[in-house]
């Protein structure tokens, strides 16, 4: 019995293979996007326009008497964003008087201010747009404690993952 391989059967053959192959390839790629999120702001912005007194809650309508809106924004490698992820905002940085900063969930309640009341942690989950709206409160600041320093730590939880945004802010002027 003679056996031959007809040619039209292996072209089909190898025109099949290479697609699986291709798809293969893609899919553990694909896999690993969820769980990348990207912080916005992310790490190495350093604001410098904020000033110290900003402790009156977040719906006063005198912006100067107001605490600071800090919008958190996260999205996965590909720009779209992260539904239910814990977002949570730690401020950090001390004078001789207490605590330079303090974080709430939108919209901050009024009251002394972090050097009286010292609230350095706020928590909460991105909503469908995959952002979150924190307000910070700014020490009231003399003189002698111009500039001030501080840190906004923003910790991002998603499927297990966790990833870190470090914001540095400098206070040079009072209410």
């Amino acid at each position: 019995m003679n056996r031959t391989i007809d040619r039209r059967k292996v072209v089909v053959g190898t025109a099949w293979s290479v697609p699986v192959i291709a798809v293969a390839m893609a899919t553990p790629a694909r896999a690993v996007s969820p769980d990348a999120v990207v912080i916005t702001p992310g790490t190495g912005p350093v604001i410098t326009d904020w000033k110290g007194d900003h402790h009156y809650g977040s719906e006063i309508s005198n912006p100067t008497e107001r605490d600071y809106d800090f919008p958190i924004t996260v999205t996965d490698a590909a720009g779209n964003p992260v539904v239910g992820a814990s977002v949570t905002v730690t401020t950090s940085g001390t004078n001789r008087d207490g605590d330079v900063l303090a974080a709430y969930v939108y919209p901050a309640p009024l009251n002394g201010g972090p050097e009286n009341e010292p609230h350095p942690t706020a928590t909460a989950v991105t909503g469908a747009d995959g952002k979150v709206l924190f307000a910070i409160s700014t020490q009231n600041l003399s003189l002698g404690e111009r500039p001030s320093y501080g840190t906004i730590t923003t910790t991002v939880t998603y499927n297990g993952t966790t990833t870190v945004s470090v914001v540095n802010v400098t206070l040079t002027d009072s209410d």
